[in-house]
């Protein structure tokens, strides 16, 4: 601080006190009576003042004291650390001289290591000399089978090696860290010489692992044994355990260490499982089906005798923790998978692939193996998983359904010889109960083509489905080689018309057939479509009408009767359902246009034309939305029926009904001359010029009905045409 602020700090404190002097006083001092006492304030004040002054004085003079005492501190300080410095120099000079000279204290380093070797090999020296004593009588108790003895013995000469390897490793020389040979040597040397401990534990491990793999046999003939066994797999358990959870920092650990014999024991307990159970091995030169279903049904029982046999026998034996019978179904599950990859693997005929499908479907999960109630609390069948993977049961599936196919296809040609043979033959087909001429080919394709749906419902909805969709397809090839072969059949007739001699017989045989054939197959099929078709009809009777142009509820009677029907038809399976919903699509189609056909109604006025177009307009969007509700939302039959002929009536100006007839013919080229008429008929405005100009253009646009086309206005029946002229009904009675 400069002298000019210092001046302006003690003026600023001056005016300060004597403003405070003054407020005490005009305090004091507010009454001339108290003028008085003026005399006893000063010398109070004076009295003060003086006091304070000397306590400052005091503070002062210690405060320079203590400042006097800290410099001199501070000299003899700076005067030691000089010293200091100084002595460092030296120091170092020294250390330079003498850094060459280091190099002779090794061989002391090297003495003082061979001094701790040497009074650790003293120390270890009376143990040391009955350490091949006491390996022989280790093997011996090993060999006689005293495991507990033997493991005593084995842990006491493990305990004295890693003693000693400890001890021999904790040395390390202070002044060379890179020397470690001599220990290294020395560390070599003890493992050397207990090399026999090593072995004795492997022998040991051996023999807990050949117990493992013959747990079974040893549970029943001397359970001890085994609980021996388990006793020294947990001690070592234990002893790994505690040296895995040792200092990580600690470089040595125990040689040896960690030995993971219950790992080995699950180990080889699983190869003994897995060998009992495989046993006999399965030989595939000349494998068949039989063999196939033989090896599975025995594959089947040795399971079960195991998890029995590893319940009842070998779980007492074992700590429960150890959770055998789980394991051990884990066990078995993952070996039986694999071998059933390696069944598959191979070119299987389907007999044999449907035995192993059912076995894995069916069989393994049942009370008759996995599930079987003797160990059903213990094993969790759902814990297990699929054998296979969903997506080779797929591939699986697949393949079974192709090699079906392949057989019915061969089947089919060989009963088609057969049956073809039958017809050349020089005698009368046989006859059924009834008189009818008969012939067994027919039903013996129907019976082999149900055998092979049951045989698949078997195995699940999805390969049943699959089947189903398989017999239909061979179903339809094998109505193309009957065709075939008939045809065959009459060019040897036409060769020599005497030849065959019942010619016309067997013809009337397979009629029959046949007919039984397409009645067994669709009479589930047509029965219900029947019963609808018949419930349906009268609902189409006042369509169109004038109650129905107002606005009835006869559309939505029909599409209520279709939603019930479907509620039956969702009990039978795809693609019989599908088919009949189509089938019922269609109908609804055929009595709709029909209804218009046939009705004597005829429009008398505009308005009342566009209220039918309306109206038809309506019932096709109440339509279209209960075929959407019942599954056939993707089939526009019905609906672009409806609307394509509501376009016949909705037209306002007739000499355009010649641009939609073209159109209507164009989206159904199979409407005929007979239908056009019949729907302009019922417009009520078509002059014989109009009606002429159209039959015109629908010559003119005769249309090639396309390959996959299906056709509607063929099903559709036209009503006769009124005659020109006719007496009264009364004159033709």
């Amino acid at each position: 601080m400069s002298a000019e602020d210092e001046t302006l700090a003690l003026e600023k404190a001056e005016s300060l006190a004597r403003g405070a002097a003054l407020k005490w006083a005009s305090g004091v001092f507010c009454r001339p009576d108290q003028l008085k006492h003026l005399g006893q304030y000063r010398r109070r004040e004076t009295q003060r003042n003086n006091s304070i002054q000397s306590r400052l004085k005091s503070a002062l003079q210690s405060y320079l004291e203590g400042v006097d005492h800290g410099v001199a501190q501070l000299q003899v300080a700076f005067s030691e650390v000089r010293h200091v410095q100084q002595a460092l120099r030296e120091v170092q000079e020294i250390w330079w001289e003498g850094e060459g000279s280091l190099t002779k204290l090794q061989p002391i380093s090297q003495l003082v290591m061979e001094h701790v070797q040497l009074s650790v090999a003293i120390q270890s020296l009376p143990y040391i000399y009955a350490v091949p004593k006491q390996i022989a009588e280790t093997q011996e108790l090993l060999e006689s089978r005293h495991l507990l003895e033997a493991h005593v013995h084995l842990r006491e000469l493990e305990s004295l090696r890693d003693d000693v390897l400890y001890r021999l490793q904790k040395f390390r020389p202070s002044l060379d860290s890179t020397d470690d040979q001599p220990n290294t040597e020395a560390a070599d040397l003890v493992q050397r010489f207990f090399a026999g401990v090593q072995g004795l534990s492997e022998d040991l491990g051996r023999t807990l692992s050949s117990l493992a793999t013959s747990a079974l046999e040893v549970a029943r003939s001397d359970p001890s044994l085994l609980v021996s066994a388990i006793r020294i797999i947990e001690r070592e358990e234990i002893l790994d355990v505690e040296e895995f959870r040792g200092p990580v920092q600690q470089p040595w650990k125990p040689p040896g260490r960690p030995k993971h014999w219950r790992e080995h024991f699950f180990q080889a307990l699983e190869k003994g499982v897995w060998d009992r159970v495989m046993e006999p091995r399965l030989l595939w030169e000349n494998l068949s089906a039989a063999d196939i279903a033989k090896h599975l049904k025995e594959l089947q029982g040795r399971v079960v005798e195991e998890l029995q046999a590893m319940c009842f026998v070998l779980v007492p034996c074992v700590p429960p923790h150890y959770d055998l019978p789980r394991g051990v179904a884990f066990m078995c599950h993952q070996g039986i998978a694999r071998h059933l990859r390696d069944i598959l693997s191979h070119d299987l005929p389907h007999p044999a692939l449907y035995h192993v499908l059912d076995w894995v479907t069916t069989v393994y999960t049942s009370e008759h193996m996995m599930g079987h109630p003797n160990f059903s609390s213990e094993i969790d069948v759902s814990e297990l998983g699929p054998l296979i993977p969903p997506e080779m049961l797929e591939e699986q599936l697949n393949r079974y359904t192709r090699s079906i196919r392949a057989c019915l296809s061969q089947w089919i040609h060989k009963a088609l010889e057969v049956e073809f043979s039958d017809w050349l033959r020089d005698q009368e087909p046989d006859k059924d109960q009834d008189g009818f001429y008969l012939t067994t080919f027919q039903q013996i394709v129907m019976q082999m083509l149900m055998e092979n749906v049951q045989l698949a419902a078997a195995l699940g909805e999805s390969l049943e489905n699959r089947v189903k969709n398989a017999v239909l397809y061979e179903m339809q090839n094998c109505l193309v080689w009957l065709r075939e072969a008939l045809v065959k059949y009459g060019i040897e007739h036409m060769k020599d018309r005497t030849y065959p001699t019942y010619y016309t017989q067997y013809l009337l045989a397979i009629i029959n057939g046949c007919c039984a054939l397409r009645y067994n197959i669709r009479r589930e099929l047509l029965r219900p479509l029947g019963a609808l078709k018949r419930h349906a009809s009268p609902l189409f009777r006042d369509i169109p009408s004038r109650p129905w142009l107002t606005g009835s509820d006869y559309v939505r009677f029909i599409c209520d009767k279709i939603e019930d029907f479907s509620q039956y038809l969702c009990k039978a399976r795809a693609p019989a359902c599908q088919y009949l919903l189509a089938q019922t699509e269609r109908m609804v189609a055929i009595e709709y246009v029909r209804a218009l056909m046939c009705s004597k109604f005829v429009c008398r006025s505009p308005a009342e034309r566009q209220q039918l177009a309306h109206r038809m307009a309506l019932d096709a969007e109440e339509l279209s939305t209960a075929l959407h509700t019942v599954g056939l939302e993707e089939s526009p039959l019905c609906v672009s029926l409806i609307h394509s002929i509501q376009e016949l009536f909705a037209l306002k100006e007739p000499s355009l009904l010649s641009l939609e007839v073209s159109g209507l013919m164009t989206a159904f080229p199979d409407v005929s001359e007979d239908h056009v008429l019949a729907l302009l008929e019922l417009r009520g405005d078509v002059t014989r010029d109009l009606r002429h100009t159209v039959l015109s253009t629908m010559h003119r646009q005769a249309l090639t009905l396309p390959d996959d086309y299906r056709t509607i206005f063929i099903s559709i029946p036209v009503p006769a045409p009124a005659p020109s002229f006719c007496l009264h009904p009364s004159s033709c009675a």
